[in-house]
């Protein structure tokens, strides 16, 4: 093993905690597991909100109210009411179909009908879908460093120890290009969620 004067760290940093690191190896577990349970509802819920879905048609939006949250710290919520046409022309037309989110009175939103509640198909709502996507590949990056290092990082030295560690694993190279490719494509998501109509 290498000193850890060659991997430009200091010795006080660089040692891993002692013994059998079972609790930090199985956060890691929970961490991956996570975030592909994230990653995995994002991109469906990205592909209902880019039209892939049965039940799609128009909402005119005729009455909107704002309410207040419970409890303390809580935020105002927007709701609007009005009249869902489905696309297929067969379908019932709903009179009083809600839709969270805030609209002009008269204005056409694109929805899809799922249980008992309506949802925006669009642009804008796949692109942030996707970024909770790659949140949770993130996610998963984090679970497989804490799980390959068995050090669950939490200071600023303890980083450093555990890319120290990371470059002794043979893995290592493609949890980092995943890291970085996830983090590129969630900013160009997010940019694009912010943009788009």
């Amino acid at each position: 093993m290498a000193m850890p004067e060659l991997l430009g760290v200091g010795p006080s940093c660089f040692a891993p905690p002692p013994g059998p690191r079972y609790k930090a190896r199985a956060l890691g577990v929970v961490w991956a597991c996570v975030g592909l349970l994230c990653a995995y509802a994002s991109v469906t819920e990205a592909d209902k909100a880019g039209g892939n879905v049965p039940h799609k048609g128009t909402l005119t939006v005729e009455h909107c109210w704002v309410s207040a949250g419970l409890g303390r710290g809580s935020h105002e919520h927007t709701e609007c009411t009005g009249t869902f046409t489905p696309d297929d022309g067969h379908g019932v037309v709903q009179d009083a179909a809600v839709l969270d989110g805030a609209y002009v009175p008269g204005e056409r939103v694109r929805v899809y009908r799922e249980g008992g509640g309506y949802e925006v198909v669009g642009w804008r709502a796949f692109w942030g879908w996707l970024v909770l996507f790659f949140a949770g590949a993130l996610g998963v990056c984090r679970g497989l460093t804490t799980l390959m290092t068995g050090i669950h990082a939490k200071t600023v030295e303890e980083v450093t120890a555990v890319r120290s560690l990371m470059h002794l694993k043979p893995a290592a190279a493609y949890v980092t290009a995943l890291r970085w490719s996830a983090l590129a494509c969630l900013a160009l998501c997010a940019l694009l969620a912010l943009v788009w109509p």
